[in-house]
């Protein structure tokens, strides 16, 4: 389902009237005429599965490079407009901004190396052609999106790295990317339960691969890679603590009780 936000710098046209005073007598021509930019601003959730997606300015669609390939090209009514071979594209949000429109797509390669998104700004105006805005660490697990609007201004935000707050913010043409330092903080329930019910089990069940238990969490299975550097990210996660609790599970066979876990491990 395509969910719609529409927002804007003001709901309705405002007009302020300053006023110098009743005795005083107007001057016979205005000097200046103040105007009110207003902004509206549309934001429409890509769904997941979704490889095309129709813009005011054309058809946008994610395609294969070559018959092998996963789909590493977004192309405007057929025409590239960005390729990142053997990577896979996706399509996450589509904004319409005034006489413009915006879409996030990002790029992933594939596997336990890349745990998160690199993502992008399509840019896509009547008056000039597309153009793409992306920085280094503009990168972020696709779960963690949230996508808000301050006047002419998008804020993306892009979760944690390495304990910190990320956003995005892209002013007009320009994107940057923040870091704010925030204080520690509950991990969340579904993090943490993840953790143990998931992660702590696998480093249990690892004592059948190796009764030495030299390094359980080696032998994670993908997914369990990347859920553990995501939440890793989080300044509310103890990775010393989870990797000795991951070393007694599997040295023990036995994984501790849940309310010791998620205060040692999650700072609940």
């Amino acid at each position: 389902m395509k969910h719609w936000m529409q927002t804007g710098s003001a709901a309705c046209c405002l007009m302020l009237l300053a006023l110098s005073g009743c005795e005083q007598k107007p001057s016979a021509e205005p000097t200046s005429t103040a105007r009110i930019a207003v902004l509206e601003t549309y934001i429409q959730e890509v769904p997941v599965e979704e490889n095309a997606l129709q813009t005011r300015f054309g058809k946008l669609e994610l395609a294969r490079s070559e018959p092998e390939m996963p789909p590493d090209t977004l192309s405007l009514d057929g025409k590239p407009v960005f390729q990142q071979e053997a990577f896979y594209l996706s399509l996450h949000q589509y904004i319409k901004q005034n006489q413009r429109d915006i879409v996030l797509f990002g790029s992933n390669c594939g596997g336990t190396a890349c745990p998160q998104n690199q993502f992008y700004f399509l840019l896509l105006d009547k008056s000039k052609g597309p153009e793409i805005r992306s920085e280094d660490d503009f990168t972020a697990y696709p779960d963690d999106l949230k996508l808000n609007v301050d006047g002419d201004r998008l804020l993306l935000d892009l979760g944690f790295q390495a304990g910190k707050h990320k956003v995005a913010t892209l002013q007009g043409d320009q994107l940057t990317i923040q870091l704010e330092n925030v204080a520690k903080s509950f991990l969340g329930e579904e993090n943490c339960r993840w953790l143990y019910d998931e992660a702590l089990s696998a480093c249990r069940d690892y004592r059948d691969t190796d009764p030495t238990c030299q390094d359980p969490q080696a032998s994670f299975a993908g997914y369990l890679m990347r859920g553990v550097a995501a939440v890793g990210e989080h300044p509310g996660f103890m990775a010393d603590a989870f990797g000795r609790r991951c070393k007694i599970a599997c040295e023990s066979d036995k994984t501790v009780d849940y309310p010791t876990f998620a205060k040692e491990v999650c700072s609940k």
